[in-house]
């Protein structure tokens, strides 16, 4: 498996249903002291429709939990418009977010909903002439990708990636999105028929002297790695929910803790820790042990409570690599693996 390479995009789906989430009362919350100023363009431009359908759709199912990596999953799933559909299936997951507790979270009813709103979207799109105000920035959009091309250079762990899950994907792609509130990323992968799409998406990077950018190398790269890592890792413990009992104990005995640091579900929180310990472990098989650990270090202390267990979890793993086909058939004895270290 040779490094696949990853280009940089921008796409206009995914500037339309961040420019929803922006102009939506809960959006505000995603709106950090720096903000692009073409979000800012856009906020103002569209602010006397805060009360169209598809705005306040939106807001209802940002409020129902469906986040802003599912509007991301949603824009890269559809039919470009005129054409109102699903080009690609949706994961189970953001289609029971979709549908909300007052339907269950029923899959069949979030596709439902999800079909209802996508024509809200379409008209929003045509009326408000959303695609004249992207043309209008082309040339912003230009220069967010080719600073992150030079960015992110000839970096690609792609091929380490796939070694490691011994899955691959169709193909990567970074999608660098202006309306996307700065600091945000998402990992998401797409099921074709040809095979899954592994996506990136991105808002502008913050500088510590608080400056917007798209050409910090260290932050590209890095966030470059680990939302690919995501695209490997999210279907698999969606997959895998069943196996995931023993993260479930210890999440729902930690929830209180871990509340704060935004989970109300077990499995984004096993996400987000697989994926940081998984990231970490290719760091250090390619020399940067000191920087993996001293971001563990700093994982740790933000909170992220079971990392170490699963540090030795993965080491298992890549110690007995021949022993499994790929990292999915390793799943069930890394949670077996999990209940017992999780108590050192």
């Amino acid at each position: 498996m040779n490094q696949v390479s990853t280009p940089v995009v921008w796409m206009p789906m995914v500037e339309t249903m961040m420019l929803l989430v922006n102009l939506t009362e809960e959006g505000s919350r995603y709106q950090p002291k720096a903000m692009h100023p073409v979000r800012r363009a856009a906020r103002l431009r569209y602010d006397q429709l805060r009360n169209s359908p598809a705005v306040l759709e939106t807001e209802r199912l940002l409020k129902g939990g469906f986040w802003l990596n599912d509007f991301a999953e949603l824009a890269l799933a559809v039919e470009a418009f005129p054409k109102i559909g699903f080009a690609y299936p949706l994961s189970r997951e953001a289609l029971a977010r979709a549908a909300g507790s007052e339907m269950h979270n029923d899959p069949n009813e979030g596709l439902s909903r999800l079909e209802i709103y996508l024509a809200q979207v379409a008209q929003f799109f045509a009326s408000a002439q959303v695609q004249d105000f992207l043309r209008t920035h082309a040339e912003s959009y230009r220069d967010a990708v080719d600073e992150m091309e030079k960015a992110l250079g000839n970096a690609s762990y792609t091929g380490e990636m796939e070694r490691y899950f011994g899955i691959t994907h169709r193909s990567y792609l970074n999608v660098a999105s202006l309306l996307t509130p700065a600091g945000f990323s998402f990992g998401i992968s797409i099921t074709t028929p040809e095979g899954p799409l592994a996506f990136h998406v991105t808002g502008a990077f913050i500088e510590p002297d608080g400056k917007m950018t798209f050409s910090s190398s260290i932050q590209a790269e890095s966030s470059s790695e680990r939302e690919f890592i995501r695209a490997f890792v999210h279907p698999m413990v969606e997959r895998r929910f069943l196996d995931t009992r023993p993260f479930q104990d210890a999440f729902n005995r930690a929830k209180p803790y871990l509340r704060q640091l935004g989970y109300e579900e077990s499995s984004p929180c096993l996400e987000d820790h697989l994926v940081q310990a998984v990231q970490a472990s290719l760091m250090a098989k390619r020399g940067e042990r000191a920087i993996a650990e001293a971001m563990l270090k700093f994982d740790e202390e933000s909170g992220f409570i079971f990392v170490a267990a699963f540090m030795e979890g993965l080491a298992h793993y890549e110690q007995h690599r021949p022993e499994y086909r790929n990292f999915d058939s390793y799943f069930p004895v890394l949670m077996d693996l999990f209940s017992q270290l999780r108590g050192k």
